[in-house]
């Protein structure tokens, strides 16, 4: 052996010496924090599995205590010696504890109120040769979520008991002698052949770290392409929702889908004092046996669409068409003062569109117009085609104001004549006999009573 061999292999024990005893009390340190991690991880595993079990996550309910008592309990004994669960204000809700846990009670450490967002643990010598693991978790009621609100906070105690001690410190022994005796024996390898190990560990780590690179990338690129594929399909989800709730809308007035899509079903209700307009066609028996059927849909349809626009305009509610009649009323779901007016509006609009379509179409429309004011119950009917219906004698009266009404014109009844008197010019008919109803008293609307009212009504409904 040559002077440079002599010294490198002196070098190289020197260097094998120095490393085995600094590994030596390294290798034990992290054994001993590894063996601390392993059973505080899997207690606080185990536990936050009975947390959620017992519903002990969510700790602002009414009944937070009594599942944070079951959970305490489960958990105590199998998990932990002491079991503590406080509310988010830091109010202690349970505890429950071993003898162990007795024992040793008294001689930990106190804090102030748990106020930590993340979890932790702490290892402590206590008088007497305990060893205890004190975990500090804060609970959420997601899983995923690690920065949500806090609703609660555990702390347990574990007290390691003497076999898994032994256990313990054996292991942490035999990885620092394992370490010091793996570091003599490195410095055994010849410098050559450390060399060549060096090489080769080399390639191998940027083999791996290449390896590893090329994963990363593809991951990064799959969640690119799923966080595209999720956003897509949420906003086809979203399209689907508006669009069912639009159509919703178009069928029920806006509150009562509201409450049929929040609770399921709608509650009947009462209203004292609404307005009812009802209108149908003369002679539209004849005009269906002498007009095809795709012509007299077509017309009843544009006919339609322009009373559905005039009573958007007034805020008078379509309930429904039946054949050639077109039913609407004011003052529900939401009650007005004027809902009278709203509805006499819209008719005398109706009769003023309709006459003028008729200067212009080949086929005349003749329209009567019917209106009635009182009270009414209204509901939803149905289990599959949902309809919102109004009942009530109020309405037969209304159709029974069409019925007998005269072409052209607006005929309302006495109640609703008293509510319009002082804005509109109404002409009493006299008691005219209504089909199941007797002698009834009737006015036709003649119009507005001045200019005056006459601009306010047109802002009234320009508005």
């Amino acid at each position: 052996m040559n002077p440079f061999q002599k010294r490198t292999a002196l070098r190289i024990a020197a260097t094998s010496v120095l490393m085995a005893a600094v590994a030596s009390p390294v290798a034990w340190f992290v054994a001993l924090e590894n063996a601390e991690e392993g059973i505080v991880s899997l207690a606080m595993e185990e536990s936050d599995g009975l947390l959620r079990h017992f519903d002990a996550i969510n700790l602002n309910t009414e009944s937070s205590s009594q599942h944070a008592m079951a959970a305490a309990k489960a958990i105590s004994g199998s998990l932990f010696d002491i079991a503590e669960i406080y509310d988010s204000k830091g109010l202690k809700l349970a505890e429950e504890m071993t003898p162990e846990g007795e024992a040793i009670e008294s001689s930990l450490p106190h804090h102030a109120a748990p106020g930590y967002v993340t979890s932790s643990y702490e290892s402590i010598r206590l008088s007497g040769d305990h060893w205890v693991l004190r975990v500090f978790v804060p609970l959420r009621a997601s899983e995923k979520d690690t920065t949500g609100p806090v609703s609660g906070y555990f702390e347990g105690v574990r007290v390691v008991p003497d076999w898994q001690r032994e256990q313990i410190f054996f292991s942490s022994l035999m990885a620092a002698l394992m370490a010091g005796l793996a570091s003599l024996l490195c410095g055994a390898v010849l410098y050559p052949v450390v060399v060549q190990l060096s090489a080769e560990n080399e390639r191998t780590a940027r083999e791996l770290l290449d390896s590893q690179a090329a994963l990363i990338e593809a991951l990064q690129k799959s969640e690119i392409e799923l966080e595209g594929k999720i956003s897509l399909r949420t906003a086809e989800l979203q399209r689907e929702q508006t669009r069912t709730k639009e159509l919703l809308y178009n069928i029920l007035p806006m509150e009562v889908a509201d409450e049929l899509s929040a609770t399921g079903r709608v509650r009947p209700v009462r209203h004292e004092s609404v307005t009812i307009l009802f209108t149908d066609f003369s002679q539209f028996t004849q005009a269906v046996s002498t007009m095809p059927a795709d012509r007299m849909v077509a017309e009843l349809n544009e006919i339609f669409e322009a009373f559905d626009n005039i009573t958007d305009a007034c805020g008078v509610e379509k309930i429904k068409t039946i054949g050639d009649s077109y039913m609407a009323v004011a003052g529900l779901p939401q009650p007005c003062q004027d809902h009278a007016h709203r509805c006499v509006r819209a008719g005398l609009q109706m009769i003023d569109y309709l006459n003028a379509r008729n200067r212009t179409s080949a086929f005349k429309w003749s329209l009567r117009v019917g209106i009635h004011s009182g009270p009414v119950v209204a509901g939803v009917v149905g289990k599959r085609k949902y309809a919102f219906d109004i009942w009530g004698d109020t309405v037969n009266i209304a159709s029974r104001m069409e019925s007998s009404g005269e072409i052209g014109h607006l005929n309302i009844s006495a109640y609703t004549c008293d509510l319009i008197r002082q804005e509109y010019d109404c002409e009493y008919r006299g008691k005219i006999d209504a089909k199941g109803k007797g002698n009834l008293d009737m006015y036709l609307v003649r119009g507005v009573r001045n200019s005056q009212m006459a601009s306010n009504v047109q802002g009234q409904d320009s508005a």
